[in-house]
């Protein structure tokens, strides 16, 4: 069962966060908290990016609008670490004359 916690206690938890800056990460949809009728709830992997967010603002001095672009190319590199990791595993049932021909194939394309 996933465990949301609401705005005030994602403050309490997350060093350097203030409800100013939770207000203008979700209005950049850096976070994207699940709304509720008592308002908005954070999951942990919400706590994680506000986290993250936190210490790139602070460390690079990044606006909620740098941010966004930043945190967008995370969660594609992420996108694209888990479709590899998928194609990796379905080689790996491969036979080994199918494994080389695609590696090959990648050889030549120069990746």
């Amino acid at each position: 069962m996933t465990q949301y916690l609401t705005e005030d206690d994602v403050v309490a938890i997350t060093s350097g966060l203030t409800r100013d800056r939770l207000t203008g990460f979700i209005a950049a949809r850096v976070v994207v908290p699940v709304q509720s009728e008592t308002g908005p709830l954070f999951g942990q992997i919400d706590i994680a990016r506000l986290r993250l967010v936190c210490e790139l603002s602070d460390d690079l001095d990044l606006d909620e609008a740098a941010l966004g672009i930043v945190m967008s190319l995370i969660d594609q590199l992420h996108g694209a670490r888990f479709a590899l990791q998928s194609l990796a595993l379905a080689l790996a049932d491969e036979s080994d004359a199918v494994r080389a021909r695609i590696g090959a194939a990648l050889n030549a394309s120069g990746v």
